[in-house]
């Protein structure tokens, strides 16, 4: 056990399993980018009010996607701008409505902007948008989320928009291929956490394939 903790937190192991995920999906080009009729994001979590926060914030996950999410938009031709997220117990607020607010301070007009504010995870996220685009079958949906992330999501995703072109754009990239040295194999906990979120992702398809 003791090993296996050390191992995860040297770079070497941990990079290799970021690059396991995040290799899979490339950032489409601005060719692809044009074709987009929806571009959805999907949350990734909030701090919630209480000692000095006086407003819910994103998390920085959250953020990342928002803020990269919003660039890509502006880039593409779509029309309709799709956040997803629900609330927490301890939230005050759906994720997908605080992700509303920065994406109006970052020049996204209203009435270009939806939210779907009842899912509390990925599965969640591709069921409920589904019924707020039920004809958007033949549409193509740009769909941004953390590179890490994306390979579940593009999975639960074309489950649900059998009919549509589902193009991933990754954001939020862990990997980096800079880890030949002496410090790499020095343990860390910010590179064992970077370890656990690649190990949740694959625990997490893995409880997919056998739950669909």
């Amino acid at each position: 056990g003791v090993c296996i903790l050390f191992l995860l937190s040297t770079k070497p192991l941990s990079e290799l399993l970021l690059y396991s995920l995040e290799r899979q999906y490339p950032v489409p080009s601005d060719e692809m980018l044009s074709t987009l009729d929806i571009v959805a994001i999907l949350g990734g979590g909030i701090y919630t009010p209480g000692g000095f926060r006086q407003y819910s914030e994103l998390s920085g996950i959250a953020y990342s996607r928002l803020f990269n999410g919003v660039r890509f938009f502006k880039r593409s031709g779509a029309e309709t701008l799709a956040l997803s997220g629900g609330s927490s117990e301890e939230a005050f607020r759906a994720e997908a409505d605080v992700m509303k607010a920065l994406a109006l301070e970052l020049g996204v007009p209203e009435s270009r902007i939806v939210t779907e504010t009842k899912s509390r995870n990925t599965m969640e996220n591709g069921a409920e948008l589904a019924k707020l685009f039920s004809s958007a079958q033949a549409k193509r949906i740009g769909l941004v989320t953390s590179a890490l992330h994306m390979p579940r999501s593009v999975k639960v995703f074309r489950k649900q928009f059998p009919g549509s072109m589902i193009v991933p754009i990754p954001v939020n990239h862990f990997y980096s291929p800079d880890w030949g040295n002496l410090k790499s194999y020095v343990p860390s906990p910010d590179t064992l956490a970077k370890s656990n979120y690649a190990i949740h992702e694959w625990i997490g398809m893995m409880w997919y394939v056998i739950r669909y």
